[in-house]
């Protein structure tokens, strides 16, 4: 069995707890600063394989580079509330007066819906095949001037002109404006702004320099723990992470400990389609400790699965999803399940190298 670093699978744990109830955890409790990463997103990808089966092994497509052609150059704010839970029904564009994926995409491109956790492969005919994820919110809300606000929800901070959202450490606050505490994150409005003191510690070099966006690589099950143990026969998985422009947030507890926390789309599948999620989290890269390294958490409740994967064990209460990808290419990456209601357990890992990111010059 693989070893995954003991930072990545604490905040695994910790995350997989949290999803395990309805109440969340306070902000403070989810900054996670013994952690140095965030993975990075990139846009849609190849893949060649449908969504509405599980994937083989012989679809899974080679190591991609990552890619932020199509990222706006600013963070797209808005003020209006975000929603809870979105049903995607669609199946497939079968609309003759459709535009054809073709204009836009090439074929096998998986296209983001817009609703944070479905996707459409286009197809070579120019129609689409969509996922039908029910698009669930499991990061903790934020509480502002008396109203509860969930996870990336956008709106106005009380002195009029400043706009705050509710991110992955607790509430973030544009800057536009003087008269807002200093203290929490800072949400940024552009991808070239410094977060600290370091002018080149920006979103938009967190995003370029990540070494890759879209992982394949063996998903080793953990079939000799010693509670519940796996039985599932070893498979590939794949995971793919996108930024659509979504909040950045800048957040410095002290001056020499800025970290970028971005809004994310992440897909993670399996080839035996035990896993078929879509997850809308965050990326987090620090700009200071000594493992330089994006992060991804996700959490999920029992029986918010869309793909096949059953925990078997007395009950289930949770699953949560890590990776780490270091900055020399190395990935590692472990899925876990709460058993007992809180025993924390590794259903198994995704380790690999892809090619690190050439520096300049």
């Amino acid at each position: 069995m693989n070893r995954l670093p003991l930072a990545l699978v604490a905040l695994a744990l910790a995350s997989c707890a949290a999803c395990t109830s309805n109440d969340h955890p306070s902000a403070s409790d989810t900054q996670a600063d013994s952690a140095d990463a965030t993975v990075t997103p990139d846009t849609a990808s190849p893949d060649t394989a449908s969504d509405d089966t599980p994937l083989d092994d012989s679809s899974m497509p080679d190591l991609a580079d990552a890619s932020i052609s199509e990222i706006q150059d600013d963070a797209d704010i808005s003020t209006s509330e975000t929603t809870g839970d979105i049903s995607v029904s669609e199946t497939n564009d079968t609309d003759t007066d459709a535009v054809s994926c073709l204009v836009d995409s090439k074929p096998g491109e998986r296209i983001p819906v817009g609703d944070s956790c479905n996707f459409c492969v286009c197809q070579s005919d120019g129609s689409t095949v969509c996922t039908k994820r029910t698009c669930q919110n499991h990061e903790p809300a934020c509480e502002y001037d008396g109203v509860t606000h969930p996870f990336a929800a956008t709106f106005p901070a009380t002195d009029g002109c400043n706009t705050c959202v509710c991110a992955a450490s607790g509430l973030a606050c544009t800057r536009r404006c003087a008269g807002l505490p200093e203290e929490g994150a800072i949400l940024v409005e552009s991808l070239d702004t410094p977060c600290g003191e370091d002018p080149t510690f920006t979103a938009r070099s967190v995003l370029d320099e990540i070494p890759t966006t879209d992982i394949s690589g063996p998903f080793a099950y953990n079939r000799n723990g010693p509670l519940y143990p796996e039985s599932r026969a070893d498979t590939t998985g794949r995971i793919r992470v996108v930024y659509e422009g979504g909040f950045i947030a800048c957040r410095i507890p002290s001056a020499d400990q800025p970290a970028f926390d971005i809004e994310v789309t992440v897909e993670w599948m399996t080839a035996d389609g035990a896993f078929d999620e879509g997850m809308h989290t965050y990326l987090r890269k620090n700009g200071f400790g000594f493992v330089d390294a994006w992060l991804l958490v996700a959490s999920w409740p029992h029986g918010g699965l869309h793909g096949a994967y059953d925990s078997t064990c007395l009950d289930p209460s949770g699953y949560s999803f890590s990776a780490q990808i270091d900055r020399d290419g190395t990935v590692s990456s472990g899925t876990f399940k709460t058993c007992e209601t809180d025993i924390g357990l590794q259903v198994g890992t995704l380790t690999t190298t892809v090619p690190p990111v050439p520096t300049a010059d």
